[in-house]
Order: C-alpha cells, then structure tokens, then sequence
C-alpha cells in the first residue's frame, strides 16, 4: 500500500500546509503510517485504509487484470464475470463454449437473465462458472477473449454526500478495521486521523459515485459522522475522484486528491 501512503501524505501536506513524514518505515510490527511532528511526540497520527470488496479485488487480480485470453475462435468476445468466479475452471472452459456459441450462430447472451436456446446445457455451463455476460462483438477476429467484473453500481444518487457520516462510522468499526484503531490508540498523537481510500466495489453505490464521479463535491455533509474511540478525524478520497473530504472534528471539508502538489513523481 505504499503509492496509496504516498498519495495520502501529499493530500494532507498540501491541506495542512505542514510537513508530514511517512512514519511506518517497516521497523516493527504495528506502526501508523503518517506523522506531523516528532517520533517521542507526535501531534498527529493517520493511519490508511482502503475500502475495498477483497474478493473482487482477489477476482480481478488473478483474471482481468492479466489481459484478454486468446483462444480457437472465429470472433472476438467480451465477458462479464461475477466477483467470485471460477477463474481457473473458466479460463479452460470459454473456448470451447463460446466456439459452441458461433457454432449456434449465438453472439450475445445475458446468462444471468435466463435466456434459454436450443442448446441450454452451454448456459449452464456459463453460469456455474460465474459468466453472466456473454458478446462477441467482432467477426471476424482474432479469438481474443476481453474480461471485465460485474459492476456493483446502481440506485439512487447521492449528491449531498448524506450517507457518508453513517457509514464512515459503520466502516470504522468493522472487525476487519480493528487493526487501524489498535495503531492510532497505540499512537500517542494529540490527533488520531483514519485515511479511507473508497475503491468501487467496497462501499455502498451511493459512497461510491459521490467519491468517485462527482467532479468538485459541490455540496458536503450535513451531519457528523460518529466516529469509533480513539479516531478524531477522517480523510477519505475516491480512487478517481478529484475531490475528497476531510472531517476535522468538528466540520466537513472538500480537499484536493489530485493536483499540483499531489501527483506526479516523489520529491
């Protein structure tokens, strides 16, 4: 996680204006990631985290992530598959199945929508590896196979950012979060800062898309959000967004992601 610590510490260095030194250098076990002020007295402690949905994330390493396949087709294809898919059992199987697909004169098929042909065993064949998406949406070609994961986007948009305060707290009090509070407690900064980076797929669709596709976060946050002991600040950022916010204890903040200052190479 260390080009997300890097990012978080040029978001809080340009927002606080002060320098903030990346503290866990690997020394020992249960060191906070970012620090302003001294080792023996720091003023603040931030400890990054990333909400993300680690099965998706475990799907898209091992499978698109590597690249389209290439297989003994006449088209090019394009799937979608769920986040647990059979990745290994899949990928020996899709040739064969979607060839018997061209063979069918079959180029699209939404499997997870029950659509039955002629030949309902390659379906289910489909499904039980967790392809709910079938196209081929080039022919001829070159028999390359492009994946992609089911997406978790949908409902209602959230433009005021209301559900950020609830589920901040809810995120930060999740047993897989214990290790975030041991290390900020561990800290012995005046100030304790959790640093969230909301990845899609690992917070609700309405958390998501306010972090992720709202350019500038024209409105914030009526509510605070009710944090867990010892945190007593946030930041949280969206893995595309150019905006973030940052609660300071006692108001909502839009902040830089991205920008001068943030991006580009480590000074």
């Amino acid at each position: 996680m260390a080009g997300e610590e890097e990012w978080a510490r040029r978001i809080v260095a340009k927002e606080l204006r002060r320098s903030v030194e990346l503290h866990d250098d690997g020394s020992r076990d249960g060191m906070y990631d970012l620090r302003i002020g001294p080792v023996d007295a720091p003023e603040l402690a931030v400890e990054c985290v990333g909400a993300v949905d680690s099965t998706r994330t475990e799907t898209w390493n091992i499978g698109p992530a590597r690249g389209p396949l290439e297989r003994a087709l006449r088209g090019d294809w394009f799937i979608t598959v769920t986040r647990n898919a059979r990745i290994k059992a899949m990928e020996q199987r899709i040739g064969p199945l979607l060839r018997e697909l061209e063979d069918q004169g079959v180029s699209d098929v939404a499997v997870d929508r029950g659509l039955r042909w002629r030949d309902s065993a390659v379906l289910e064949e489909l499904e039980s590896l967790g392809v709910t998406y079938a196209s081929c949406f080039r022919l001829p070609g070159e028999g390359k196979v492009h994946r992609t994961i089911e997406g978790t986007g949908g409902g209602v948009v959230d433009y005021q950012g209301t559900a950020v305060p609830g589920w901040v707290g809810q995120f930060l009090r999740d047993p897989a979060q214990e290790d975030v509070l041991r290390k900020l407690q561990r800290s012995g900064a005046a100030e304790r800062h959790a640093f969230i980076f909301v990845v899609l797929g690992g917070a609700p669709w309405s958390v998501e898309y306010y972090f992720n596709f709202m350019e500038e976060l024209d409105q914030l946050p009526d509510e605070a959000p009710n944090l867990p002991q010892p945190v007593t600040g946030v930041w949280i950022v969206g893995q595309f967004g150019q905006k973030g916010l940052r609660w300071n204890g006692s108001t909502w903040r839009r902040i830089e992601a991205r920008g001068e200052g943030i991006e580009g190479p480590p000074p």
